[in-house]
């Protein structure tokens, strides 16, 4: 009864006044963390590589960046190094979602003080968890 409850009415999303931007040029890994974060409440943006993903950084200031490593045109690491020298990204968390397991690459992200690096394919839950932890640490506000 109580799962028919809450189908029928919804408890308010968590997440309602956040935005995530996804910047991957993968289109069904878009499509996927976006329906998922969407659920969450989130306001969701998307880019297909660093450059148009530095654009809406800048110009929306998202509450949390969600990146790929290797794009086309500018790639997830230039993107987040020239956010993170901006007074006005700096702060903004950055987590990346990537296929590239080579150490040098982690210690390049980590380098330019992310706040998570993780290798696809993704666990949802996982994934979903760490955005809650980061949204919830960064954006005390959030009840």
């Amino acid at each position: 009864m109580k799962k028919l409850f809450q189908k029928l009415f919804p408890t308010p999303a968590k997440f309602e006044d956040r935005t995530v931007l996804i910047v991957d040029d993968n289109e069904v890994d878009r499509k996927l963390i976006a329906k998922t974060l969407m659920k969450m409440g989130c306001r969701v943006l998307t880019a297909v590589d660093g450059e148009i993903g530095l654009h809406i950084a800048l110009s929306e200031t998202p509450d949390l960046i969600l990146s790929d490593c290797h794009m086309p045109n500018m790639d997830g690491v230039e993107m987040c190094r020239e956010l993170k020298n901006s007074d006005e990204t700096k702060e903004i968390p950055v987590i990346f979602l990537t296929g590239d397991t080579s150490p040098s690459k982690v210690v390049d992200c980590f380098e330019l003080n992310v706040d998570n690096y993780m290798c696809k394919p993704i666990n949802s839950k996982v994934l979903m968890s760490q955005i809650e932890d980061i949204l919830t640490e960064h954006l005390p506000s959030v009840k």
